[in-house]
């Protein structure tokens, strides 16, 4: 394969910018296409190896604006270049590159949406994320803004006691420069259950003016919903039935539906009975 061909290459940009003091803060293409020729085996290669188009940051003249005129550089920037291959095209025609101050910073790692328990769990809250941060590395203008870094949406279910790993978000990759690109998700998914709670008293919220009503009847059964070590601490004592004496004197119809104040976490699946009859008095 010793004839000269040309051929079109697609090579990937890749940004160095270890040791450098800035940084690219913008988008940039991701791709540079380059005509060439050489000899067969060399254009071959070419497809076979890892070339690209690399630009080490620390190599460059420090400024904001980086220009790089594509064609008459393109034998410093195309790495590995087969030597004796000629680069006859090179597109865009102008490489610009925003540049500005390099820092890095630790910031706090989120789960970027609630996880979801498969039908009949419910997920405990003290999510354990592994490890809790990153470091991350960039521009100035593009990493003051960031408080925290978001992992992928959680693609699945959960039951029992899980453990999976996540991606991290990679909106910012080839802007931003991270310590990891994913994180250990660990947490309990407990199984969902009901209580039903009997003879819970009912109290009348105080009204402005003196109030004097019988309730019929007078205590009521509540049933909650939660997980089942949530469920277990519950007592009838801990629940609290209320009727506001406001509104009863403002109700024309007999009957109130009484608020049922519990502990988070846990729903309230109905009261028995719904609602409360009323007589007042003189």
């Amino acid at each position: 394969m010793t004839k000269r061909y040309t051929a079109a290459v697609s090579l990937p940009v890749v940004i160095k910018s270890e040791g450098a003091t800035r940084t690219v803060k913008g988008e940039y293409p991701s791709r540079i296409q380059v005509k060439l020729e050489a000899e067969g085996w060399k254009i071959l290669s070419l497809y076979l190896g890892q070339t690209e188009w690399t630009i080490d940051l620390s190599n460059e003249v420090q400024k904001d604006i980086l220009e790089i005129e594509t064609l008459a550089k393109a034998s410093q920037y195309i790495k590995p270049l087969p030597e004796g291959m000629k680069v006859l095209e090179v597109e865009p025609e102008v490489l610009e590159l925003e540049l500005d101050e390099k820092i890095t910073k630790r910031v706090p790692i989120y789960l970027a949406a609630p996880l979801v328990a498969k039908p009949g769990f419910v997920v405990r809250p003290n999510i354990q994320i592994q490890p809790e941060s990153l470091t991350v590395s960039g521009a100035r203008s593009v990493l003051e803004p960031i408080t925290f870094w978001k992992t992928a949406i959680p693609p699945r279910e959960v039951a029992n006691e899980f453990q999976f790993e996540l991606p991290l978000d990679d909106t910012l990759n080839g802007i931003v420069t991270r310590s990891m690109s994913k994180v250990k998700v660990r947490g309990v998914a407990e199984q969902l259950s009901e209580s039903e709670f009997r003879d819970v008293p009912i109290s009348l919220l105080k009204s402005k003016r003196p109030v004097y009503v019988t309730l019929i009847p007078s205590r009521v059964s509540v049933t909650l919903s939660g997980a089942v070590s949530d469920l277990a601490k519950v007592r009838a004592e801990s629940l609290a039935v209320i009727i506001d004496g406001e509104k009863l004197l403002s109700d024309t119809t007999g009957f109130m539906t009484p608020t049922v104040k519990y502990p988070k976490g846990l729903q309230l699946r109905r009261t028995s009975p719904e609602k409360i009859q009323y007589i007042l008095r003189n």
